[in-house]
């Protein structure tokens, strides 16, 4: 088995940016914006978002750079049909559909992907969601506001609970025995209709082609997300024969400082392993999944979706 890099390097690096951000519309409408680019394209995502649905009711797409034989521009006039699409299951199929098989479409649907991962980060409690939790916060000290955080963030999002290491179940008992701080200020729950930026989240993905010491060609893969409530990296290696080396992640801001660090303790577990066609799985068992994080395991994935596996 062996892998190659799908995508072509530009001075032996492949580098991809995505930078994205959250205006509040109204009590239930969010606006998100997303520009992605690589040394060969760049093209934006807007969406309007009804919440707590989560469902896209407006999209729109501008092409700013790359070649129409390589980017189709009628990619971004399709785009508009993916209104009505919801952030959860089935999304990434209704976007292929819509899309079809034009030059560049693979690249639309890994914007929307960020931009589906962006845009369930703004929370619009409703008077009715806040009224459950008033009294604990009335009588709420600064360690206990993680976990009233923490509490709310599983029941507005159903799909969080035991999603990772952070919303598992059993986590809750370790309010009780750790210092947990939130690495975010609570106002980002409470937006305001005519807040803007109220969430942004700025990404970049960079992978470079070098030689290891036997002369094969080695791929030094790293990823590293920033918002407002994270600012994480992942970075390992992979030899040509899919054998992954020097993995490891720094979290220098996370939601709960106290729990989210035992996730990242995790990465290093990659090291030694063999990356092949069923990398999903691999990755998803060793450092995602109710074990691990999240983040980490869409950082990581993301590079890995650019190699091509025989």
């Amino acid at each position: 088995m062996s892998i190659e890099l799908a995508v072509p390097v530009s001075n032996s690096v492949y580098r991809r940016k995505f930078n994205g951000e959250i205006d509040v519309v109204a009590e239930n409408e969010i606006l998100v914006r997303g520009r992605m680019s690589d040394h060969r394209f760049a093209f934006d995502h807007i969406w309007n978002v009804r919440t707590p649905e989560y469902e896209v009711i407006e999209a729109s797409s501008h092409q700013f750079d790359g070649d129409p034989a390589e980017f189709d521009p009628e990619l971004c006039r399709r785009y508009a049909g993916i209104k009505g699409v919801r952030i959860g299951r089935g999304f990434s199929k209704r976007i292929t559909s819509e899309l079809g098989d034009l030059p560049g479409n693979r690249e639309h649907l890994l914007c929307s992907i960020e931009m589906a991962r962006i845009g369930q980060q703004i929370y619009q409690y409703t008077p009715e969601f806040e009224a459950q939790f008033q009294a604990a916060e009335s009588k709420s000290n600064p360690a206990d506001a993680a976990k009233i955080a923490w509490l709310k963030d599983r029941a507005y999002m159903a799909d969080l609970a035991n999603s990772c290491y952070t919303y598992r179940d059993q986590t809750a008992e370790l309010f009780k025995i750790r210092e947990v701080r939130c690495g975010f200020s609570t106002d980002i729950t409470r937006p305001k209709p005519g807040d803007k930026r109220a969430f942004w989240r700025d990404k970049e993905l960079e992978i470079v082609v070098a030689e290891s010491a036997d002369g094969s060609r080695l791929y030094s893969c790293e990823s590293r997300m920033q918002d407002s409530i994270h600012d994480i990296k992942v970075h390992f290696d992979i030899a040509s024969d899919g054998v992954i080396s020097n993995a490891s992640s720094h979290g220098l801001r996370l939601p709960y400082h106290g729990i989210c660090e035992d996730a990242q303790m995790r990465t290093p577990i990659l090291n030694g392993m063999t990356i092949t066609g069923g990398f999903v799985k691999t990755f998803a068992d060793a450092i995602g999944g109710a074990q691990g994080c999240t983040h980490l395991f869409d950082l990581s994935i993301d590079c890995l979706r650019l190699f091509r596996f025989e």
